[in-house]
């Protein structure tokens, strides 16, 4: 997929409790705008994205893409596979994909009703669906 810088796309973090009492957090990408019809592009991550800081990283699995319901939902998950939570939720407002790294530009909501922007490099690992998640800058939001 090319490089694009709009429209922006929502994007969230979830934490998935399982009934097993494991748990673990679900990154997902609306690949475009609000308005959009394609499925989220999803990740499963140890832990919050949006609270890492420049240089630090995060493995991530690329696990099968989520209906968009999840951008806003929270509670129960059908079929007995636990509940979600929403942890945190932004808008990717520049998005250059490759198909192996990417870089983005999230704002991330913050509690106080501001913003906090975070540049990631986003890297396949071969083989497979493993990637990691660089923090490349994190700052206010301007």
């Amino acid at each position: 997929m090319p490089a694009s810088d709009t429209p922006d796309r929502p994007t969230v973090l979830l934490r998935h409790e399982l009934p097993d009492g494991t748990s673990h957090v679900d990154w997902m990408i609306a690949p475009d705008d609000m308005d959009g019809r394609e499925l989220l592009v999803t990740f499963r991550v140890a832990g919050r994205i949006d609270e890492l800081t420049a240089g630090e990283r995060l493995a991530a699995r690329r696990i099968g893409d989520h209906r968009r319901a999840y951008l806003t939902f929270e509670g129960p998950v059908s079929g007995g596979r636990g509940t979600v939570t929403r942890l945190a939720g932004g808008v990717v407002v520049s998005w250059q994909r490759l198909p192996d790294r990417w870089h983005m530009e999230i704002d991330w909501f913050a509690p106080d009703g501001g913003l906090r922007r975070q540049a990631l490099d986003v890297s396949r690992q071969r083989p497979g669906d493993s990637w990691v998640i660089r923090v490349v800058d994190s700052q206010p939001a301007v």
